[in-house]
């Protein structure tokens, strides 16, 4: 493995990639009304016909390509801080969205709050304007449907961002009427909700990072404080926050200690409040509404 330090990240990239191209050619299949042939699952008409695999590329590129950016934006910020970093590790999962993300490895210690600060930030704002293209792109491909017209479906929950942009490309939406969106504006959605996830500030999470670099040890009640919504989250409007709550305790709650303590120059605390804005845009307490 020494000789070949990247065959972790090209085969859990190619796995993942594979994932999303799955789930990709799904959402297309549904995005078309696409009857299946009788008898014939997803996976027996992809055994059968493996091209059919293309019609994923646009979920699964739109996906990829937000997560990659997120993840070079910690990894190009560690680069100008001299912090030693690894490349993206990918996270295939069965999913309904056919991944957990994505992350990379900090090999070093930072040495400071604004290198710490710097790295915090670097991935949610870079990933963040990575996911707006992709979701005006994937808006002005969705189309308009009557609310009955789909049995069984799913309802996104709309962050502010991911409705203003619907609401200036496709304008007003008619009574009994719906947004049936296309898998490239899925992408973007869930390029928002990562954003959002991460900001929490909650230990070595991109928001746990900031909040370290801007308040110091008292980030930790930040972070038991966030986990605590979560769980309101999880209770009042979707199951999945109990989960991200488990993986954020998990994770651990108190960030290490920095080794130089200093305050954030008044710059820095202005990216700071658009960080916030990021957040706030991006978020919505219900991502996923079963329709039945």
């Amino acid at each position: 493995m020494k000789n070949k330090p990247y065959l972790v990240n090209l085969l859990l990239f190619a796995v993942t990639s594979l994932f999303t191209l799955i789930i990709g050619t799904q959402f297309q299949i549904t995005f078309q009304n696409i009857a299946l042939p009788p008898g014939n699952g997803l996976f027996a008409l992809i055994l059968k016909k493996p091209a059919i695999l293309l019609w994923g590329l646009p979920y699964s590129f739109s996906l990829m390509l937000i997560l990659l950016i997120h993840e070079l934006g910690h990894f190009f910020a560690c680069r100008a801080h001299r912090i030693e970093a690894t490349l993206p590790f990918f996270i295939p999962a069965p999913t309904l969205i056919g991944t957990f993300g994505a992350f990379i490895k900090i090999k070093s210690p930072f040495s400071s709050k604004k290198s710490l600060f710097d790295v915090g930030m670097a991935g949610p704002l870079a990933g963040f304007l990575a996911a707006i293209p992709v979701i005006c792109i994937g808006i002005a491909r969705s189309r308009m449907i009557e609310t009955n017209s789909i049995p069984t479906a799913a309802t996104l929950g709309e962050p502010l961002i991911f409705t203003l942009v619907a609401r200036i490309l496709k304008g007003p939406i008619a009574a009994h009427s719906d947004l049936l969106i296309h898998p490239i504006a899925f992408a973007g959605w869930f390029g928002l909700l990562a954003t959002s996830f991460n900001l929490f500030p909650i230990g070595q999470l991109d928001g746990g990072h900031i909040v370290y670099a801007l308040f110091g040890k008292k980030s930790y009640y930040a972070g038991v404080a966030s986990v605590v919504v979560l769980m309101l989250l999880g209770i009042l409007f979707w199951q999945g926050w109990l989960f991200w709550a488990l993986i954020a305790t998990l994770i651990g709650l108190r960030h290490p200690p920095i080794f130089e303590e200093e305050r954030l120059d008044p710059k820095r605390k202005a990216i700071a409040f658009v960080i916030l804005a990021i957040f706030i845009v991006s978020f919505t307490p219900a991502p996923i509404t079963l329709i039945r």
